[in-house]
C-alpha cells in the first residue's frame, strides 16, 4: 500500500512528517511471542499471590500475638493497617519512577527480596515496635511489584489482548488472600504440635514465628524464576507526552471525588473483613486455626474470583446494551447484595451459618471489587490516566486498609470491651460506612455518565 501511494518523483519530506514516521517506526516493536508473555504473567500472578501471603499471614496469628507480645486489638489492627498500607502506597510513587527509567524486571527481584526478607524478621520480633517495622518493610518490598508487572504486562501484549492479561495477574491477589488463610492455617497447626524448632543466636521459636519464616521461603524461588524472564521492550515511544494532572482534577473533580470516596468506604468494609473474620470465627465460634483458613480461604478463593468473574461479563453486557452507566451499576448492586449478608454474619447462632453468610457476602462483594479501575479509566484521558489511578489507589488503600480494621480494633477495645465481640463490631462498621459508600456511587452516577461521554467525544476527535 505504501508503494502504491508514492509517485515515481518522491516530493521533499516534511521534517515533522518525517518525525512521526521515525516514531511510528520506533513504537511498532514486535510483540513478545505468546508463550513468552504469558509465562511472564504466570510468574508475575504467583509473585503477586505469594506478596498476598505474607502480607494476610498476619490475619492468623492475632491470638497468639496477643499472648506472646502482649498487643491489644487496636494494636494489631495498626500492624495489620496501617504498618503496611501507609508506607506500601507511599513508596509505590517513587518506585514507579524507577519501573520507568530502569530494569522493571530487577526492580522486581529486589521487591521480593526485600518483603521476603522482612516477612522472616516479622518471625524474630519480641515486641510490638519490632513487629511494626518489620511490617513496614513489608510493604515496602511489595510496593515495587505492581507498578513495574503491569508495566511489563502492557508491553508485552497488543491493546485488544492487554485486558485479559491484566486480569489473570490481578486474581494473583485474590488468590493470595485465600493461600495465606488455607496454608498458613495449616502451617500454624502443624507448628503447634512440631518439635520445638531452634536457629542459632535466636533460640527456640514459637509456632508464630515458624509460620512466619516458612511463608517467606517462596522468595528465593521467584527470583531464580525472574531471572529466566526477559525485559520486553518498551512501546509506546511516539505516544505524546504527559499532561499536567492538575487541570484533569479540577475539571473533574465532582465524579473523582465521588468514584474514590465510594469505592473506598465499600473498601472500609472489605479490609475490615479480611482482617477481622479469622479471630471472629475463632472467638465467638471455637473454631481452631486450620479450620479458619480452610473454609475461610477458600471462600475467598472461590467467592471472590467467581464475584468478580461475573462483574465483569456483567458489566460487559449492560454495556452492549447501552447502558452509559454500566459499570456503576454492576458496583452498586454488588456492594448491595453484600450488605445483608455482611451484617448477618456475626450473629449467626453457629460457625457454619456465618460461613455461608460471608460466602454470600464475598460474591456480592466481588462484583465491585474489579470495577474502580475501570470506572477511572472511562472518565479519565489517556495522558494522565496511570497517575489518577495511582493517586485513587493511594487513598482507598489508606482509607480501606486504616480505617476498616482499626475502627473494629477500637470499638471492640473501647466500647464492646470483650474480643469476643469483635464480630460485632464489625457488623457496627459495616451498618454504618457501607451505606455511605453506596450513597456515594449513587450520586457519582450522573457526573460519570457525562464526563464518560465527553471523554469519548474528545478521544475522538483526536
Amino acid at each position: 500500500m505504501l508503494q502504491k501511494s508514492m509517485s515515481t518523483t518522491a516530493p521533499a519530506r516534511d521534517p515533522a512528517t518525517d518525525s512521526s514516521l521515525r516514531a511510528t517506526q520506533v513504537t511498532a516493536v514486535a510483540w513478545p511471542a505468546p508463550a513468552r508473555a504469558w509465562t511472564m504473567v504466570l510468574v508475575l500472578m504467583a509473585a503477586y499471590a505469594v506478596g498476598f501471603v505474607d502480607r494476610q499471614i498476619l490475619t492468623l496469628l492475632v491470638e497468639p500475638l496477643r499472648r506472646d507480645l502482649g498487643i491489644t486489638d487496636t494494636q494489631f489492627s495498626l500492624l495489620s493497617g496501617l504498618a503496611f498500607t501507609l508506607f506500601y502506597t507511599l513508596m509505590g510513587v517513587p518506585l514507579a519512577w524507577l519501573a520507568d527509567r530502569g530494569s522493571r524486571r530487577n526492580l522486581i527481584m529486589v521487591s521480593i527480596g526485600v518483603w521476603s526478607a522482612m516477612t522472616a524478621a516479622c518471625g524474630l520480633a519480641g515486641s510490638f515496635v519490632s513487629l511494626f517495622a518489620a511490617r513496614v518493610g513489608v510493604g515496602i518490598g511489595e510496593a515495587g511489584l505492581s507498578p513495574a508487572a503491569y508495566s511489563m504486562i502492557a508491553d508485552s501484549f497488543p491493546p485488544a489482548k492487554r485486558a485479559r492479561a491484566m486480569g489473570v495477574y490481578a486474581i494473583g491477589s485474590i488468590a493470595g488472600v485465600g493461600m495465606a488463610l488455607i496454608i498458613g492455617g495449616a502451617v500454624i497447626e502443624w507448628a503447634a504440635t512440631a518439635p520445638p524448632v531452634s536457629l542459632p543466636l535466636v533460640g527456640l521459636l514459637k509456632g508464630w514465628q515458624i509460620a512466619f519464616m516458612l511463608v517467606s521461603l517462596p522468595g528465593p524461588v521467584l527470583i531464580a524464576a525472574m531471572l529466566f524472564l526477559r525485559e520486553p521492550a518498551r512501546q509506546g515511544a511516539g505516544a505524546a507526552p504527559s499532561a499536567p494532572l492538575g487541570p484533569y482534577l479540577r475539571r473533574r473533580w465532582l465524579v473523582f471525588t465521588l468514584l474514590a470516596a465510594g469505592y473506598s468506604l465499600v473498601g472500609v468494609v472489605i479490609a475490615a473483613y479480611l482482617t477481622w473474620a479469622p479471630a471472629f470465627l475463632m472467638r465467638a465460634h471455637g473454631w481452631p486455626v486450620g479450620k479458619v483458613g480452610a473454609v475461610y480461604g477458600t471462600i475467598l478463593l472461590v467467592g471472590s474470583t467467581l464475584g468478580v468473574l461475573i462483574g465483569g461479563w456483567w458489566t460487559d453486557r449492560f454495556a452492549a446494551a447501552g447502558r452509559k452507566d454500566a459499570v456503576l451499576r454492576v458496583a452498586i448492586i454488588g456492594a448491595t447484595l453484600a450488605f445483608p449478608f455482611a451484617l448477618a454474619a456475626p450473629m449467626m447462632a453457629t460457625g457454619e451459618l456465618a460461613a455461608a453468610m460471608l460466602a454470600l457476602m464475598c460474591l456480592g462483594f466481588g462484583l465491585t471489587q474489579g470495577l474502580p479501575a475501570v470506572s477511572f479509566q472511562a472518565v479519565t484521558p489517556n495522558r494522565v490516566r496511570a497517575r489518577v489511578i495511582a493517586l485513587y489507589l493511594l487513598i482507598g488503600n489508606i482509607v480501606a486498609f486504616t480505617v476498616g480494621p482499626t475502627a473494629v480494633a477500637l470499638i471492640s477495645d473501647h466500647w464492646l470491651k470483650d474480643p469476643k465481640k469483635i464480630g460485632v463490631a464489625v457488623a457496627v462498621v459495616t451498618a454504618v460506612v457501607l451505606p455511605l459508600g453506596v450513597t456515594a456511587l449513587i450520586a457519582a452516577i450522573k457526573p460519570y455518565v457525562r464526563a464518560a461521554q465527553e471523554e469519548a467525544a474528545e478521544a475522538s476527535d483526536h
